[in-house]
């Protein structure tokens, strides 16, 4: 891949949570990962436990599929560099990557346990 430069003039991002990262600039590998435990309870909250282990969700072996796909390609870039006035971002989360910049290699992981408790 041929890297360019980018030039960004201003840049707002309302949040960045969860395992995640704003970058600006080149990075090698990233691997983020996020074991989230989402508990909502109708009628109040108590001081209820919630333990990782009491869920098989986050114990299970991540498979990685091999990428199988070869694709032949020519990108011809018309100029040097890539100019940008304005990015606006309302929110990355959750094992995610906001970047300006190149990227060789990404392996992101999250696992998410939804649980609603409800009132009778």
């Amino acid at each position: 891949m041929n890297k360019r430069t980018s030039y960004t003039k201003n840049i707002k991002i309302h949040s960045v949570t969860i395992s995640s990262i704003f970058e600006i600039g080149d990075s090698s590998h990233f691997t983020p990962e996020a074991n989230v435990l989402a508990v909502q309870k109708e009628g109040g909250v108590e001081s209820d436990v919630f333990p990782f282990e009491k869920y098989d969700i986050f114990d299970r072996k991540y498979t990685h599929y091999p990428i199988k796909r070869i694709v032949n390609q020519h990108v011809h870039h018309h100029k040097k560099n890539i100019h940008v006035n304005n990015v606006d971002i309302l929110g990355v989360s959750t094992s995610s990557l906001a970047q300006i910049g190149s990227l060789n290699h990404i392996d992101a992981n999250a696992r998410i346990k939804h649980i609603r408790i409800l009132e009778e």
